[in-house]
């Protein structure tokens, strides 16, 4: 099947089934794990002894996930040794005889695994990377538990836990709950180094994937909360750097013990950031793992923070390690309530300006999904691996979505809702159900048909309306259509929405619910409003194209006291384009009181693409934020211009922050300067906070087109350069495919180099090889496609390869219409451009005003 231009592609691909929650035989009560780790030779060894009880009589075969593990024995705890066989990913063991329901058993399983290929992570310096630390980390979720120990592998049963840990001297083991003791000895029969035994104990039951251990030397950052410890393990000497990642901690979890209800449950709270990690974070339980890609220097904090990804996984605290979802088709019930906490405390903590707009850009973010990959529902249970589910659908909009059942309730209701759905069901397993149900306990709001349209149904409204106004009756018309696709399960939305009109005399807010496909609403007001705003606050999830007259607009961009209803005149008057309409944006950049306008009316002076634009920008780089010259930055990458190039190049050279600089070089690219290519091999010797220099210098070498860099990128994806910049290299071959041609020599260069690179030792410049070759659009490219797939353990990689494969199998057609389409559109604006200049000189030879 061929899908067009505008339609959305399903989520389930060939193969997909229906995936349900496990049944269980026994309940889960304690895991007891005992272990030693080499480091040097990537094994662990040991036991775990697992406390269950039979769910029902007559129980006779346990059964635990098992994979690639060497099983020693198995034996129940004091007792005989039981018969066992390990076969498909499972350790199935015979207890003997029938159990009744209810008695406790303990099995005890000595085993040994050698460098696990998922779970269980050793890192090590090697010939590429000689500063690379010597550590073991694991990580369990989705389902990756089972490569490092036997265990129940499934978020529907939650146990207590013990990890005691023996490594070598000065290793440090961090693992869930409190340390009870850290015991020394010798080494058994050897000389080297003396053994330290660490003891971990955590007595709030937990799922197995939760389950955490970390090794490795950091220095340890102290910290508290009303009388908890709170603990940042960061590498040695990088302590300055820890506070400035974590420092906020204590006042997110005085924040969220408050909103919630529940004061933090833990015995202490620990964040380790270790390197290489595959995820940015992980909320095992009390002791969460991040990335230390995101501890940071002073001049990367001017525009850099850890925050977002603290609050969310100190969020998950709550929802997902105190509350978990009972199967993955939920799962938005954890990354939904982390991903919206942690905007909350972004209002708490920068105010509402701040939170507007980090809500306006998830949204966005989710957008960009929906359009370019696919369309899904929130709970969705067909998939092939957990993973896929972790998407802009799960976290994105289901924080979104929270957002909007806040406005639905009101902040009173909202919160004594989500109270109770917490203190309901702590220390359980959840499905949406159980949200639905408390809201409906603790308001008598019946909100069925909430979840249906925005949680079991895929989409959400684009809405088209129009403003107009009638003098005689002094009443205001609006009509609201929604235009979304029909017979890809979107909906038509039931919409309540506020309408607000500014007078002279004040604003007059009405309450509207848009429940069809078109409808129309009166107002009666005591004049002609200077400013229109349908749903004020932005609290609904939508697309919004709104007619309005150009004087509204105006107004709106200087005097809406709401940051996004700025956003919202800025784009608009993008549209018009004219030199009125430029001057408002200018201003706009230069004097409003929050950098997301400024940036959003810069990168909307960017798509006006228009002399008086290109000159109002490079007047606006003035501007002292950060993120607000970043959006010039970003703007001025539009103009395919020299002078744009001349006003890029000074901040590309030195800029005080590093994002800003990167930015530059992004942009200096897509102006395709014969400067360019000089200019962004020479930012390739910058070092910079994750790179990110380097990363946007060959986002703008991808942009650029130019053959020259196609050798350069090639000797930048080699095993041992940086890896962030690696990525940023198979990122800009896959471009530069595109635009040369995949069957000239560069290109075929390109294709070669990639799918060499599809065998890569890191996840992330695998990842991107693959996404590179889709971009590509070579069918040839389908069976190496094929082939990560059948290997690939990483399920990001695999959901991403047989997407690849699908759209490359449809042919090389729609690859090629989308090629010309966008050259189409390049040269659309081209010459839009040129006519916008000459009724702009028109405009100025007959005295146009300007705002």
């Amino acid at each position: 099947m061929r899908y067009g231009l505008q339609e959305h592609r399903p989520f389930p691909l060939p193969g997909d089934r229906p995936r349900y929650a496990r049944d269980r035989t026994c309940d889960v009560r304690h895991i007891k794990l005992d272990v030693s780790l080499d480091l040097s030779e990537r094994r662990l060894w040991g036991s775990v002894a697992t406390s269950l009880s039979p769910i029902n009589d007559g129980l006779r075969r346990v059964e635990f996930d098992a994979v690639e593990l060497d099983i020693k024995s198995v034996a129940l705890a004091g007792g005989a040794a039981l018969a066992f066989e390990v076969s498909n990913g499972k350790l199935r063991v015979d207890l003997g005889e029938p159990r009744p329901a209810g008695e406790l058993l303990t099995v005890v399983v000595e085993y040994e695994c050698r460098d696990p290929r998922r779970g269980l992570y050793f890192v090590a310096p090697d010939e590429s990377y000689p500063d690379r630390p010597l550590q073991a980390w694991t990580q369990g979720q989705d389902e990756d538990s089972r490569h490092w120990f036997p265990c129940y592998d499934f978020p529907n049963e939650q146990a207590t836990s013990e990890v005691i840990v023996t490594v070598a001297e000065p290793l440090t083991v961090i693992s869930n709950g409190l340390l009870l003791a850290v015991e020394v000895g010798g080494q058994p029969g050897k000389a080297g180094p003396r053994m330290r035994t660490f003891r971990w104990r955590q007595d709030v039951p937990h799922v197995s994937y939760l389950l955490s251990l970390v090794v490795g030397e950091f220095a340890r950052v102290t910290d508290q909360f009303d009388g908890i410890p709170v603990d940042y393990y960061v590498p040695p000497g990088r302590d300055e750097d820890g506070r400035r990642a974590f420092g906020k901690t204590p006042e997110m979890l005085s924040f969220f013990s408050e909103r919630t209800g529940i004061r933090y449950p833990y015995a202490k709270y620990a964040q380790v950031a270790v390197h290489d990690f595959i995820f940015g974070g992980m909320e095992n339980i009390s002791a969460t793992t991040v990335t230390h890609h995101t501890l940071h220097d002073e001049r990367a904090h001017l525009d850099f923070s850890s925050d977002p990804l603290v609050a969310h996984e100190l969020a998950h605290q709550w929802y997902g390690d105190l509350l978990t979802c009972r199967d993955w088709a939920h799962a938005w019930l954890n990354e939904g309530f982390a991903t919206y906490f942690d905007l909350l405390f972004k209002e708490h903590d920068l105010g509402v300006d701040a939170f507007r707009y980090a809500l306006f850009q998830e949204a966005e973010s989710y957008f960009e999904e929906d359009r370019d990959r696919y369309r899904r529902p929130i709970v969705s249970n067909v998939y092939h691996e957990p993973i896929d589910l972790f998407d802009r659908h799960l976290y994105e909009k289901g924080g979104l979505v929270l957002h909007m059942l806040r406005f639905v309730l009101g902040d009173e209701l909202f919160w004594k809702a989500l109270r109770h759905y917490t203190a309901k069901h702590r220390g359980t397993n959840v499905v949406t159900t159980d949200l639905q149900r408390a809201i409906e306990e603790a308001t008598g709001r019946n909100l069925d048909w909430f979840f249906d349209q925005w949680v079991y149904a895929a989409g959400h409204p684009d809405l088209k309306a129009e403003y107009s106004w009638d003098e005689d009756g002094k009443s205001a018309r609006l009509s609201v259509k929604q235009t979304q696709p029909e017979g890809d399960g979107t909906p038509v939305f039931r919409l309540p929405m506020d309408v607000a009109f500014t007078t002279n005399e004040g604003v007059h807010t009405f309450r509207i619910e848009v429940r069809e496909r078109e409808q129309s609403f009166h107002f009666p007001l005591p004049a002609r409003p200077l400013m229109v705003r349908l749903d004020p606050g932005n609290w609904t999830l939508k697309t919004l194209d709104f007619t309005r007259p150009k004087e509204n607009l105006l107004h709106q961009l200087r005097h809406d006291p709401d940051v996004m209803g700025r956003i919202e005149a800025a784009k608009a008057l993008a549209k018009l384009g004219t030199l009125e309409a430029v001057a408002a944006l200018k201003r706009a950049v230069l004097e409003d009181p929050f950098w997301g306008v400024q940036a959003e009316a810069a990168k909307a002076l960017g798509k006006v693409r228009s002399k008086a634009a290109l000159e109002a920008l490079v007047d606006c780089l003035k501007v002292r934020h950060p993120k607000a010259r970043r959006g010039v930055v970003r703007g001025l990458g539009e103009f395919r211009d020299e002078a744009a190039a001349d006003a890029l190049l000074p901040v590309f050279q030195r800029d005080e922050s590093y994002y800003v600089e990167a930015e530059a070089a992004k942009s200096l690219g897509k102006t395709r300067s014969p400067r360019a290519f000089k200019a962004l091999e020479s930012a390739l010797a910058k070092d910079s906070h994750n790179e990110i220099i380097r990363y946007m210098a060959f986002e703008g070498l991808g942009e650029l087109r130019d053959e020259r860099a196609v050798p350069l990128c090639i000797d930048w994806t080699r095993y041992g350069r940086p890896p962030r910049a690696r990525q940023g290299a198979v990122l800009a071959l896959g471009k530069l495919a595109e635009a040369l041609g995949s069957t000239s020599a560069a290109g075929q260069r390109i294709f070669d180099r990639l799918v060499e690179l599809l065998n890569d030792p890191w996840l992330q410049v695998r990842l991107q090889a693959v996404i590179s070759l889709q971009d590509i659009g070579e069918a040839k490219a389908v069976p190496h496609l094929e082939a990560l797939v059948s290997r690939e353990l990483d399920g990001r990689i695999v959901r991403r390869a047989r997407e690849a494969a699908l759209r490359l199998r449809e042919g090389r057609q729609r690859s090629d219409e989308v090629r010309r389409l966008r050259e189409d559109v390049e040269k659309l604006q081209q010459d839009n451009r040129e006519l916008r200049d000459r009724v702009d000189r028109l405009e100025g030879q007959t005295g146009g005003g300007t705002a």
